[in-house]
């Protein structure tokens, strides 16, 4: 298991590659399982729990204390929230099925439910990243597939919301004509909604009702072309500050970008190829989880960039995050 230390005197790479304002942190492998698409990190604070994915190999992990443990699903599953009151209960993404996942604490047996499908005529098309807001509604969205020269066809996705009123029967299409659906954040006070469609290398901004659990006012907030910023915005979270942290897919580092301002904080840099999630967590929120992707990485990069594949702890950064929610328990009361 390998440690970084960000200051300027212990390994040379991490010299040239820890920026100033990060000076001081530390980032250190969760645990030794090489992921191939790891995605959705989610923190249960209730439990001191870390939760995440591996899309290609169709696994939900749990790392609690300093065990990992993980379960075997039939399809690539993209993301995975707890349910509010219900211990050892999520919701997750697999294929285009909405599914609820049974997965009690210190258990090994698990039990999937089906309970929606979505963009059944959209064929290739899987649900990708997803967050519940301030109230626990789940918003979720897809993508579409991707060829084998790597593209994903543009507009074939949508961000969707799960509403307590019809549950399952019917997921509202909030937004239609997405590409690659990603990280989504709300600011403090629910009155902002940060949304990242990850073609667009731009991070959207609307106003959010949360009385209603509606948007409005599309405008960009933050586009990578302002300051350079190689590759494309994956997840995304938001601290105690109300600033952003960014995974920069294909950019071997995390964005910090003021809530407010919309100025480039800093970088983080990330010793993996792929960067693809990130969540706050530990028992004082003062920890940011990083996940990678080693899917597509050659043997050479592998070596420039040797914690690719891994899921990351990064502490030290001086800041804390904001607890991740848990999905709202109406509708899944009789599961």
């Amino acid at each position: 298991m390998f440690v970084f230390w960000c200051n300027f005197a212990f390994l040379s790479w991490v010299a040239m590659n820890c920026a100033m304002n990060y000076n001081g942190a530390s980032i250190r492998e969760v645990a030794d399982d090489v992921l191939v698409q790891g995605e959705g990190p989610f923190w249960d604070s209730e439990n001191n729990v870390l939760y995440f994915v591996d899309i290609s190999q169709h696994r939900v992990y749990r790392f609690f204390r300093t065990n990992l443990d993980h379960v075997q699903l039939d399809e690539e599953v993209s993301f995975v929230i707890p349910v509010a009151g219900q211990q050892g209960l999520f919701v997750t993404g697999l294929g285009t099925t909405l599914a609820s996942l049974r997965w009690n604490l210190l258990e090994n047996t698990h039990k999937v439910i089906a309970l929606a499908i979505v963009d059944q005529e959209k064929i290739g098309n899987r649900w990708n990243d997803a967050k519940a807001d301030v109230n626990g509604y789940l918003w979720a969205g897809t993508t579409g597939f991707k060829d084998a020269k790597g593209h994903v066809p543009p507009g074939r996705a949508t961000l969707y919301r799960l509403n307590d009123t019809e549950c399952f029967q019917n997921l509202d299409p909030v937004l239609p004509g997405i590409t690659i659906s990603n990280g989504i954040a709300w600011n403090n006070d629910s009155t902002r909604m940060y949304y990242i469609d990850s073609p667009t290398r731009q991070i959207a901004l609307f106003d959010y009702d949360s009385a209603t659990a509606t948007i409005s006012n599309r405008r960009t907030f933050y586009d990578f072309k302002k300051d350079n910023i190689p590759g494309v915005p994956d997840g995304m979270t938001i601290d105690a500050n109300g600033n952003l942290w960014i995974a920069n897919y294909n950019g071997s580092q995390v964005l910090h970008v003021g809530g407010t301002s919309a100025k480039l904080l800093g970088k983080l840099n990330i010793p993996a190829k792929i960067v693809s999630s990130v969540t706050f967590g530990g028992p004082r929120l003062d920890k940011l989880y990083v996940t990678t992707i080693s899917l597509g990485v050659t043997p050479e990069e592998l070596s420039e960039y040797p914690m690719t594949g891994k899921v990351l702890e990064v502490s030290g950064l001086g800041v804390h995050g904001t607890k991740n929610r848990r999905v709202r328990e109406k509708c899944f009361r009789l599961l």
